[in-house]
């Protein structure tokens, strides 16, 4: 037969376990609200700001942006202000379980070449922009890189 301490040490551990369940479910939730409600935002990482690039080449750009297959957003990359912007290869996060995701641009690529001029000796400014389908807001990011022989 069991003393009236052993039970009411379970009665007393029953609402702290659910006490302890309910502020677990609880961080979740919120951790999970703030990551879908994470705001906009496109990163430039090759080339990086002030790097040396041959202007003869077809310089190769990527980056990484908030933009994951299910926003509806997109990435588009302009070369010294001469517009119009160029859309960038979504490549997304590959997975052997979900496949590449066309429109992921979780990561991205865009290869200078035609129609845009070769960059110039000097001063170069590479601009990423991000835009979503959901509103008209956009964001960006430059970085400024030297042209050389």
């Amino acid at each position: 037969m069991k003393t009236s301490y052993e039970t009411k040490g379970k009665q007393l551990l029953w609402p702290l376990f659910g006490l302890v369940a309910f502020e677990i479910l609880l961080s979740a939730t919120v951790s999970g609200y703030a990551i879908s409600s994470k705001a906009l935002d496109v990163s430039i990482t090759s080339p990086e700001n002030g790097q040396q690039v041959p202007v003869s080449k077809n310089l190769l750009i990527s980056g990484i942006s908030s933009a994951n297959g299910t926003n509806n957003c997109k990435v588009s990359v302009i070369i010294n202000n001469i517009k119009p912007y160029q859309k960038a290869v979504g490549i997304g996060i590959p997975s052997h379980l979900t496949g590449h995701i066309s429109n992921d641009y979780s990561t991205w690529v865009y290869r200078l070449g035609f129609p845009y001029p070769p960059l110039k000796l000097g001063e170069n400014k590479i601009t990423a922009k991000i835009t979503c389908a959901a509103n008209n807001h956009a964001i960006f990011n430059t970085v400024n890189v030297t042209g050389v022989q």
